[in-house]
């Protein structure tokens, strides 16, 4: 009885101190219909200070009713430029059309071409204190222009950001081209070695994936990755070469990989990455990466041997770019200090911190296992499998 008391009094005590009237423990509490929630929202540069874009994605906003009574879909898009992002989005708030701009359900970050150069961990940072945005959002980088001009777009009333990066993510995901990172995952990396990858998007003719596009119309395609180093961009994977990220950190998926006579989808990729020791110290790396795919389709005169060999030269030719790089770079963005130091705690202790510029210092061979099996009712040629 007395511990079912305590909680009792316990409970009422909490919400006396809270100030809660009408039984709501939310001191901001509003109707959904008062929310415009906003979905993608972009950081730039801006002079000495910041810009801040935002889009509510395709959803209910303001201008009137429909005529069953209903409020028409819209995508509401606006941006402010201010000395700090808090005010950037209070000038925001100030010039909506009416509702509370909410944040809680932000989708995606879009960081533009200048905020990287200028250095992004201040937008990080406000990403992480603040309460009403999501670290698991999902963050790109604009490595070509503003993030304004993808988030507000141009050409099309109804252009919508979330649905172009909607559409990447999918289509990435389905395909295991580039792997995208969120905004925690990058915070985390930046804090662990100083460097860290963003996945890239660029500014595009909206033609250039869809030919029904109106004229002008701008839209999003993936551009690979942005390199950061302590802070600021140090560099570009494009989008060719981004495949051999997912490789070393054994993230590939399905992908299609058109050879010199043949397509092929890969089923199964791995890649082991071992230390090797001279004389007690860290000499080189061995990458082993074993990779299994099948034949989708093919032109005559290519058997088994050749598309296996032709196919572990474009991995290998992959990875070989990331991991050069990565060495060129002089950080460790794919974050292989932390998993050596796993391996062999007591000879690479402190690696995590330190593998980037050990780098240039130590070998790395890389040697890729492919091979292709038939598919359906695909011969192959005479002396294939």
């Amino acid at each position: 009885m007395t511990k079912k008391l305590t909680a009792a009094v316990l409970a009422l005590s909490l919400l006396a101190l809270s100030g809660c009237s009408g039984g709501s423990i939310y001191s901001n509490y509003r109707e959904i219909e008062q929310l415009v929630v906003i979905q993608t929202m972009g950081f730039d540069a801006a002079g000495d200070g910041v810009g801040l874009s935002i889009s509510s994605g395709n959803t209910g906003g303001s201008g009137g009713s429909g005529k069953d009574g209903s409020k028409p879909q819209t995508t509401l898009r606006m941006s402010a430029e201010a000395g700090s992002l808090t005010a950037a989005r209070e000038t925001i708030q100030d010039y909506s059309p009416g509702e509370q701009l909410f944040f809680g359900h932000v989708n995606y970050v879009v960081l533009g071409s200048g905020a990287l150069d200028a250095g992004v961990e201040k937008y990080f940072d406000y990403l992480e204190r603040d309460s009403a945005f999501r670290l698991d959002a999902p963050v790109f980088a604009v490595s070509d222009s503003s993030a304004s001009e993808l988030v507000l777009g141009t050409g099309s009333s109804d252009y919508d950001a979330t649905n172009a990066l909607r559409s990447i993510e999918r289509n990435l995901d389905l395909r295991g081209d580039c792997y995208i990172f969120s905004a925690a995952q990058i915070a985390a990396d930046m804090d662990a070695n100083g460097a860290a990858l963003i996945c890239a998007v660029r500014c595009a003719d909206a033609k250039e994936s869809d030919y029904e596009a109106e004229e002008g119309e701008r839209t999003a395609l993936p551009d690979g990755y942005i390199i950061i180093y302590e802070g600021k961009a140090a560099g570009h994977i494009p989008f060719d070469m981004a495949r051999g990220v997912n490789i070393l950190k054994n993230k590939a998926g399905p992908m299609s990989v058109e050879l010199d006579g043949a397509t092929v989808q890969l089923d199964k990729c791995s890649c082991s990455i071992k230390p090797v020791f001279g004389g007690g110290a860290l000499k080189g790396l061995d990458i082993s990466v074993e990779a299994s795919a099948a034949l989708v389709e093919r032109s005559d005169g290519a058997d088994t041997a050749e598309l296996n060999a032709a196919l572990a030269q474009e991995i290998k030719s992959w990875v070989s770019y990331v991991v050069d790089k990565s060495v060129s770079a002089g950080c460790d963005f794919l974050q292989l200090g932390s998993s050596l130091e796993m391996q062999e705690p007591r000879s690479l202790r402190g690696m995590t911190e330190d593998f980037g510029s050990v780098m240039p210092y130590i070998y790395y061979n890389i040697s890729v296992q492919a091979e292709i099996s038939r598919s359906y009712d695909l011969d192959l040629p005479e002396g294939g499998k």
